[in-house]
């Protein structure tokens, strides 16, 4: 078996560019590398925001491989396969990788190269099946390697093969034997991966992070944009402020004043001390920065400038408040920029949870993606790049313009409204990679949890996930499962679900594969699968179940073990949700179960939703089933407003003390009501 490379050129000379000019992004400027060079800059190729631009170092091959894998890393740039090459593949294969993919593709082709050195092997053609064989088994034999991990060496290995077997210059490795013989032998056993694998955050933590992210975009932004604007005015000042005889004598009538007041001088951070705030002084006194140094220098108060401590305040009239106090008490010059990166972190979290976006298609966004529309709702216009393929099908990295928009809710306009004034141009994020946002969401973490702290709010700390780090690839996949779990929790705040999965519905239902509805499928069959398992173990261990759709809650959960860990895709999703003997909801917070039948349905009287609004249940609705969980829930609850209304004032604490006799009611109810399975039958 093999294939051909189209247009492949002449052997490259030393002095043949490394990426031709074809293929070099618009408007690059810099040094395209040459083939002989000892490192190949992948900066020159076009790439999307946030994406890494890094270098191939040759001598981090084995030099005996170093020939033959730059010519073929040459090929893999420049070059692409027919599209006969695609034939079996998996329908992701494209003759050509984009750049992103390049310098990954070649560092596994490294590693192979590294392996077969070891081996005593000195060329590719050196190479045969049982080396392929044998390096295939070598991967899995760490048993914690990811199934897909595995997957994307091979696949790298596969084209490699086929570059070499198809070029006028081949070095002769051998056919892959996993083409002819399958994949799976070689592969270690896998489980669900990708977005559908990834964890939620849970809701402990999620929920004070969005409160802090909407409360640093809604109520300190204003304070940080102030504060910003006057440090770009003090840089600009002292840029452009010329050396006077005037400016240094303001800048020693200041100085001095200050020492002779016992007053330290105004600092900043400078590695690891601090040093004088030159350009915040030069825009106080109208001296130039240089004078200042000076002073540090050669003035008369070196000892104590050298020594200084002092603050440098930007803006004291704080309007953003926390319990009706100033969240601080003034702003400084030195800590600008870390506020500033907080303001676009807590902006980005708004974003990337309310919205459903994947990472990549948020450092897409830019300046006026969300004009103001003259009718109806707001609408984010964007780039996709995980779809982005050209008429060949192969992968644009910039993206291409989405064919349908994201529907915006309130919150969402005001952050990236904040986040334009912070970036008046281009990316609204900068083209902040994945990694760099995720290590700025910790330090998010922590000056928030700090600043709950120090106001007594404790419960306001953001705790670790159990899962492990909040990161940007979570949101998406913790949106869908709290819009399908939890529609009343403490996350929702004030954002209201069902409105913003009405919204998120409409802004992807014309989509045809990869949107957010799949997600939500996924995560809402999910939960009815995690309710249909609890409800069997209930039942089994001797619980009972009342209210009016009793009988077909217990008929339901007697199919929990046929979806155990088989929902991993949105077409086995659907054929649960459209099960309709099946359909049963938990609902924590209304203390309940809903069996749900469209047509009997209190939440959804207009319309014929295949799934309940249960942030709209209704205690007469004749779906409702309750377990003796759920009544235990109403006791302990009762039991809770019990103790608060005992320190309420009078018309608050007899509410509280009537609503806790409801719940115990109701639960009284579901004791004398209950049936068991075999008084269900």
């Amino acid at each position: 078996m093999s294939v051909a490379v189209e247009e492949v050129p002449a052997y490259p000379s030393g002095h043949t560019q490394a990426i031709l000019p074809g293929l070099v992004a618009e408007g690059f400027t810099g040094q395209v590398p040459r083939f002989e060079d000892p490192a190949w800059s992948l900066s020159p190729l076009p790439h999307g925001p946030g994406a890494s631009r890094p270098a191939i170092r040759w001598d981090s091959f084995p030099p005996a491989f170093r020939e033959e894998m730059r010519y073929l890393t040459w090929l893999l740039i420049n070059t692409s396969l027919p599209a006969g090459f695609l034939i079996g593949k998996h329908s992701r294969w494209r003759t050509t990788v984009s750049p992103g993919h390049i310098y990954p593709t070649v560092t596994k082709w490294r590693a192979f190269c590294r392996w077969l050195d070891e081996q005593g092997r000195t060329s590719l053609g050196d190479c045969d099946p049982a080396d392929l064989r044998a390096y295939a088994l070598h991967l899995t034999a760490d048993r914690g390697t990811p199934r897909t991990t595995t997957q994307k060496v091979l696949a790298a290995l596969t084209r490699l093969w086929a570059l070499d077997s198809s070029n006028p210059f081949p070095a002769g490795l051998c056919e892959p034997p996993w083409l002819s013989e399958g994949a799976d032998d070689f592969l270690p056993a896998g489980s669900s991966t990708g977005e559908n694998a990834t964890e939620p955050i849970t809701p402990a933590t999620m929920g004070p992070l969005l409160m802090w992210a909407l409360r640093v975009v809604d109520d300190f932004s204003h304070d940080i944009l102030a504060a910003i604007k006057r440090k770009d005015e003090i840089l600009t000042t002292s840029a452009n402020t010329p050396p006077t005889e005037e400016g240094g004598a303001a800048l020693e009538k200041y100085l001095g004043d200050l020492i002779t007041a016992g007053i330290s001088p105004p600092t900043m951070a400078a590695g690891n001390r601090r040093g004088l705030a030159a350009k915040y002084i030069s825009s106080i006194t109208g001296a130039s920065v240089r004078q200042v140094h000076h002073q540090v220098i050669k003035g008369p108060w070196r000892t104590q400038l050298m020594s200084a401590a002092g603050p440098a305040p930007l803006i004291t009239d704080i309007t953003g408040t926390i319990d009706g106090l100033p969240w601080t008490e003034s702003i400084d010059y030195a800590e600008v920029d870390t506020l500033k990166s907080h303001l676009t972190t807590a902006c980005y979290i708004v974003i990337s949870y309310l919205t459903g976006m994947r990472p990549r298609e948020i450092q897409g966004l830019e300046k006026g993606c969300c004009p103001d529309p003259q009718a109806g709702r707001h609408l984010i216009r964007s780039a996709v790049f995980k779809t982005a393929l050209d008429d060949n099908g192969n992968h644009i990295p910039q993206g291409v313009t989405r064919d349908v928009p994201w529907v915006a809710i309130d919150p969402v306009v005001r952050a990236i409204r904040t986040a334009e004034e912070m970036k008046p141009e281009g990316y609204l994020f900068g083209g902040v990679s994945a990694d760099t946002m995720n290590s700025r969401i910790e330090k998010f973490i922590h000056w928030a949890s700090a600043l709950a702290k120090k106001f007594g709010r404790p419960e306001e700390v953001i705790p670790d996930d159990k899962y492990g780090s909040v990161g940007v690839s979570r949101f998406r996949r913790t949106l869908a499962w709290h819009i399908a779990r939890r529609p009343g929790g403490l996350v929702a705040l004030a954002i209201q679900y069902g409105h913003l999965r009405t919204a998120m519905s409409a802004g992807y239902a014309s989509r045809s594969r990869d949107g957010i509805h799949d997600l939500l499928d996924v995560e809402t069959a999910l939960a009815v699968a995690d309710t249909l398992a609890a409800v069997n173990e209930e039942i089994t261990n001797g619980s009972g179940i009342s209210g009016p759709a009793a009988r077909r809650a217990i008929s339901a959960a007697t199919h929990a073990a046929e979806f155990a860990g088989t929902i991993v895709n949105a077409r086995q999703a659907r054929a649960l949700l459209q099960n309709p003997s099946l359909a049963i909801y938990d609902n924590p917070s209304a203390m309940l179960m809903c069996v749900y039948k469209p047509d009997r349905a209190l939440c959804n009287r207009v319309t014929s939703r295949t799934s309940p609004r249960l942030d709209r249940c209704v205690s007469t609705c004749s779906n409702i089933a309750r377990a003796d969980s759920h009544a235990q829930l109403m006791r302990e609850e009762a039991e809770s407003l019990e103790q608060q209304a005992s320190q309420a004032p009078g018309p608050l604490g007899d509410r509280m003390r009537t609503r806790a006799q409801r719940l115990r009611d109701e639960a009284e109810q579901h004791d004398l009501t209950r049936v068991s399975p075999r008084e269900a039958q």
